[in-house]
């Protein structure tokens, strides 16, 4: 009895092809219903992934639905218009035709006529993929020139529009916006009069000052209207810091300034001495409260601050809500924070030493540097896989070579993926059989301990054990409200 061809059908429009004529959504759905009828196949569902790019498979919900659907057996066979709705991608297309030979499933396009039922079709789909990876790569390539050379011309390419400027839909042009004019000044004034991005910032929080598209202000968003020379009638491609060899700066066409020029450049050469200043990095592990404490006030992160005065380094934390202006949380030392958390494990209840659980803690340790050692391993196939598709592709080996090759790797492969489930599996059992008591009696030890550990030491066990700790300062002291103990 001849097999029933259970058929899922493809459809993928972007944003760009909406505009074009065969491309539709319904167009594509039509022919692709003819043609399914036409072969006797019987049509399980249509996969309709809406204005997503066809670049990668990732982000495309119906592309995941349809191999979902081939993995279980429910389609063994796909149908799309053409090649590159499913795919633009040569590695994306090697991995689908490799899927859906493993799982028994062919799939056609209507457009080129493919059928990968045999190993014509299957060599012409890489042919094809091959070249639809090449012209969505020149696409980038002269969509990015285009902009370049329209930027060279002194032409503002962002359609988006900008703080100062409001941009004119259908003129391709930009004009000020008088009342952000003035805006702009102040940001420059303040700034050369010696505030922080943080604290204009919080500033414009505070009083309610609108940005361009109704959000907060941020230290980021000051810093990138502070460096922008669009503000002094110059139009810029690309930044300095990101790609020095192609950023480039020129007069802008038609572009009205609305910051003085000597007062962007004294701006700018502030910021440049700043950098300088505060180019020093300092090890995390010094700052190990961060990221574990939470402000209790407002339930918003905490950032942490390291600088050194006369050979001394000072650290300290403070609620990010609170630098833009959100909560009048106060900022504190790290000293500060350290005595509440000692003083905080004082209240815990002392327990008598459990053996079992350092013993566990030895074997979960022995568990996960076996489990590397073989993630290690995995990553080398992984690798020899790209390998030998590269020389597939390049006709370096036949495809029984190939096929032959991929074949004993991927035995190797579930080998070592078996045994890191199995090691998952054990270890999970060890700890899932520690208790909130086990905690507390391992924050005991932790307590006597404390003063003997390094600080990346202290990093480790706060990352490892606690989820947040609850602060507020009162005058001059920091209380802990709570520390919540991850479940182990």
């Amino acid at each position: 009895m001849e097999e029933k061809i259970v058929t899922g059908i493809y459809i993928r429009v972007s944003t760009e092809d909406q505009a074009k004529d065969g491309f539709s959504i319904h167009a594509q759905r039509e022919k692709l219903t003819k043609y399914a009828e036409a072969n006797d196949w019987h049509i399980y569902d249509y996969y309709v992934d809406d204005g997503i790019s066809g670049k990668n498979l990732d982000g495309r919900p119906e592309v995941t639905r349809l191999l979902n659907d081939v993995k279980e057996g429910k389609v063994n066979n796909v149908l799309i218009y053409k090649l590159d709705r499913l795919t633009r991608s040569v590695r994306d297309l090697i991995y689908l035709i490799e899927l859906f030979e493993k799982h028994s499933c062919t799939f056609n396009s209507q457009t080129e006529k493919i059928d990968t039922s045999n190993a014509v079709g299957r060599m012409f789909v890489k042919i094809i993929g091959i070249f639809a990876e090449f012209e969505r790569e020149n696409l980038a390539e002269r969509v990015s020139f285009g902009y370049e050379q329209k930027t060279r011309e002194g032409n503002y390419t962002n359609t988006n529009g900008v703080y100062g400027y409001d941009y004119i839909i259908g003129e391709n042009r930009i004009e000020v916006n008088e009342f952000e004019r003035e805006l702009v000044n102040k940001i420059f004034d303040l700034y050369i009069d010696g505030e922080s991005y943080f604290k204009i910032a919080r500033a414009f929080n505070a009083e309610n000052v609108p940005t361009k598209r109704g959000g907060h202000w941020s230290a980021t968003t000051i810093k990138s209207i502070i460096n922008n020379p669009l503000y002094i009638g110059k139009v810029r491609y690309g930044l300095q810091e990101k790609n020095k060899d192609k950023a480039f700066t020129v007069d802008g066409k038609n572009i009205e300034p609305i910051v003085d020029e000597d007062k962007w450049n004294l701006a700018n050469n502030i910021v440049d001495t700043r950098k300088h200043y505060c180019s020093r990095r300092y090890p995390s592990e010094n700052s190990y409260y961060f990221h574990i404490i939470k402000c209790d006030k407002c339930d918003g992160h905490i950032s942490a601050r390291q600088q050194t005065h006369k050979g001394k380094l000072y650290i300290s934390y403070r609620c990010n809500n609170s630098a833009r202006g959100f909560c009048d949380a106060k900022c504190f030392s790290h000293n500060l924070m350290e005595n509440a958390f000692l003083e905080y494990l004082d209240t815990l209840e002392t327990l008598k030493p459990d053996k079992s659980i350092l013993e566990n803690k030895k074997i979960v340790n022995s568990y996960e540097k076996e489990k590397e050692e073989i993630e290690k391993k995995i990553t080398k196939l992984e690798e020899k896989k790209k390998s030998v598709r590269s020389q597939f592709i390049n006709d370096l080996i036949s495809i029984d070579e190939y096929k032959s090759i991929i074949d004993e790797i991927e035995k190797q492969e579930n080998m070592w993926k078996n045994k890191v489930a199995t090691l998952i599996e054990d270890t999970t059992n060890i700890v899932e059989s520690y208790t909130y008591e086990d905690v507390k009696e391992i924050v005991t030890n932790i307590k006597l301990n404390w003063k003997h550990l390094t600080n990346k030491e202290r990093q480790q066990f706060l990352e490892r054990f606690v989820d947040n700790i609850k602060v507020y300062k009162v005058k001059n002291k920091v209380k802990i409200k709570c520390i919540d103990f991850k479940k182990l």
